[in-house]
């Protein structure tokens, strides 16, 4: 049970660091301008509920998904860690991480009517990165309380999505630039670090000689 415990925090602790709900925060207060404090919060509402389904989805469908296309779970850690590893990467550099979505893409979501699905939920939060984690950590699911954990953790990222992007505004004047930038950066070395074991994981399933 501890170790059930143990890799359901690490879950949880992967998707804030992949999502990184502060990191967006600039983002979605330039998108929500004129928004009245009502609107925000139920852009809030849809875009963390948006996330839950996709990740919930990742982790239910995704290796079948990868079966259908004849990609192994092996492969697609080892694609999964070089991507995570790239918007690491930038975040470190406290840049946005274009692997999510480009400058000219945030331009265009100013004219879209629901800003909370598409783009700050899909791609900006849970965007290929998220799918990815989702997808090779369901791998390691094979009891009913693993499976149950996880969708308990799923639904506490949301939660915490929702509460940051419903206070963005009080967040972002307190933090500023400079804070954003530094709990960007914090966000960005722990996934770094995890994107690393995906590699080191991947290519050992790969080149099983690597194991001993």
């Amino acid at each position: 049970m501890e170790e059930i415990i143990s890799e359901t925090l690490k879950f949880g602790i992967s998707l804030i660091s992949i999502l990184n709900p502060i990191g967006v925060i600039p983002i979605f207060l330039a998108l929500t301008t004129r928004y009245s404090d009502h609107k925000i919060k139920l852009v809030a509402h849809s875009c963390s509920f948006t996330v839950a389904i996709t990740i919930i989805t990742s982790l239910f469908l995704g290796q079948k998904i990868l079966g259908f296309f004849g990609i192994s779970i092996a492969s697609f850690t080892i694609g999964g860690g070089i991507l995570i590893f790239s918007m690491a990467f930038s975040m470190i550099s406290a840049q946005h991480a274009h692997s999510k979505m480009n400058p000219d893409e945030i331009d265009d979501a100013e004219e879209t009517a629901e800003i909370g699905i598409v783009p700050l939920a899909i791609p900006l939060l849970s965007g290929p990165g998220t799918i990815s984690t989702s997808i090779i950590q369901s791998k390691n699911f094979d009891s009913f309380y693993q499976w149950a954990g996880a969708i308990i953790m799923v639904a506490i990222v949301a939660l915490i999505v929702n509460l940051i992007l419903r206070y963005s505004r009080p967040i972002g004047n307190r933090l500023g630039k400079i804070g954003l930038n530094v709990m960007t950066r914090i966000m960005g070395l722990i996934l770094l670090s995890i994107s690393i074991e995906m590699i080191v994981s991947g290519v050992k399933e790969i080149l099983p000689i690597l194991k001993g």
